[in-house]
């Protein structure tokens, strides 16, 4: 039978394969150091899996809340030039007017 699902025929009794995954895994090669690898390797037991963990990791990092509040307004103006959004025109007086207002408080 040719389709989605696969059937094996074993001593009279059909089954169904295992149905694929939504989100299938990749590999992925990655360099990390030695001694980094080893705190790892110490941390795991032997039958838990390092790519699960380094996935959980890496998951766990992902969804951290960023605290905006502790960039300065200065580096966040940077920031925006950095990244072409404002000009070096704009920045200018974006420090001129952070710099007033720092005086002022």
């Amino acid at each position: 039978m040719i389709g989605c699902n696969l059937f094996v025929k074993n001593a009279g009794v059909i089954k169904m394969s295992r149905p694929r995954s939504t989100d299938p895994s990749v590999a992925l090669s990655i360099a990390v150091p030695q001694s980094l690898k080893t705190r790892l390797d110490q941390e795991l037991s032997y039958k838990q899996s390092r790519s699960r963990w380094v996935c959980h990791a890496i998951k766990e990092k992902l969804n951290q809340e960023f605290d905006y509040d502790s960039l300065s307004t200065r580096y966040l103006i940077r920031e925006l030039q950095m990244r072409n959004i404002i000009s070096t025109a704009l920045l200018t007086s974006l420090m001129m007017r952070v710099e007033e207002i720092e005086e002022a408080q």
